[in-house]
């Protein structure tokens, strides 16, 4: 509740601060407060001692009376670390387990066409089914993860553990398909392709931006809780690579979400299945299965372009906040003596930035 009013009191004096060059000492002042508020100060995160509220998962799986806050600041960069060894781990598991599964799977059809046996097809099912109970323990655990890293003061967006929410009940739903219907077999090809290059971005992210958070930290730029994620900042030759891998990862998200929805769309006009069993011989529940997970897929997909421009976007006006503070502190040190000493500083941060 403090935060928040500091922040509304921030965005109000930052606003002012536009038209009038007094207004730049109260912007610092509430710049202070709150830095010692996020544990800057000697008594650590002060949000820690707060009475917010849990994230739903925690709510849910240990109940509202659980408290999962670490006051010292060791266990919570332990936390933190943990956190990135467990994503690091499971982005190679994602990328390996998929990769052998389509691989078994593309000589498995390679085979069947040619009319040759041993093509151990309901061994690599029964991988495809392991492989989606995987997912589901690395969602639920990311969710997990992030939602107690959340609690101890990691800056997370809310769609980012919402994310792994819709992700759960994706892989639930293609669990409950049924494993020899021709839609479902259709669409684990396509599924594996994008679980390959999702791990494959996971590790990029890891590589190219744990390093440089520890320099922000370093800086006071992030917090020394904030974790790897793909709306983290970076160095803009990192971004340069990083967001054009995420952006291809989410349109082909949502190529694979519309073509599961276009190619099983009709099974739901069909009035069979509704209020009766289906005929054995048919495909409905494995269509409308396709088709619902496919509607998951490009919902996620969408959010996830969203949350990624709109971290482009903060990052620039924060920027530009950045500079515009700078040219005031310049003027006011042209006309005042007091206000000498900071423009030097100043101007070396702009020329960093640049």
């Amino acid at each position: 509740m403090l935060l928040h009013s500091i922040d509304k009191g921030l965005e109000a004096a930052t606003h002012h601060l536009g038209a009038d060059s007094d207004w730049v000492d109260v912007v610092q002042h509430l710049e202070s407060a709150r830095a010692v508020v996020k544990g800057s100060g000697p008594g650590g995160d002060l949000r820690k001692f707060s009475t917010a509220r849990k994230p739903a998962i925690l709510r849910f799986l240990l109940g509202p009376c659980c408290n999962v806050v670490s006051v010292r600041k060791d266990q919570s960069i332990k936390l933190k670390e943990e956190y990135h060894h467990f994503r690091n781990r499971s982005a190679y598991t994602m990328s390996a387990f998929a990769g052998l599964l389509l691989a078994g799977l593309m000589r498995a059809k390679a085979l069947a066409e040619a009319h040759e046996q041993f093509t151990l097809t309901p061994l690599l099912i029964v991988g495809t089914q392991m492989f989606l109970c995987w997912l589901l323990y690395f969602y639920t655990a990311s969710a997990l993860r992030e939602s107690v890293l959340k609690v101890n003061g990691s800056h997370i967006r809310p769609w980012w553990i919402h994310h792994h929410y819709w992700s759960v009940a994706t892989c639930m739903l293609m669990l409950s398909l049924p494993v020899d219907s021709p839609s479902v077999v259709r669409s684990v090809h396509t599924f594996l392709w994008w679980a390959v290059l999702q791990g494959a971005v996971i590790v990029m992210q890891n590589r190219y931006q744990r390093r440089r958070m520890y320099t922000r930290v370093a800086l006071g730029k992030s917090s020394a809780m904030d974790v790897v994620g793909g709306e983290s900042s970076a160095a803009a030759g990192q971004l340069a690579l990083l967001y054009p891998l995420l952006f291809m990862l989410q349109g082909l998200q949502s190529v694979i979400g519309v073509q599961m929805v276009t190619s099983n769309f009709n099974s739901f006009l069909s009035p069979e299945g509704y209020l009766d069993l289906e005929a054995k011989e048919s495909d409905l529940w494995g269509s409308r299965g396709v088709a619902l997970a496919g509607l998951c897929m490009l919902y996620m997909a969408l959010m996830n372009f969203r949350g990624t421009v709109a971290a482009i976007v903060g990052r620039a006006r924060a920027k530009e906040k950045a500079l515009a503070r700078i040219q005031v502190l310049r003027a006011k040190s042209q006309g005042s003596p007091h206000w000498s000493g900071l423009a030097p500083a100043g101007a070396v941060d702009a020329d960093k930035d640049k």
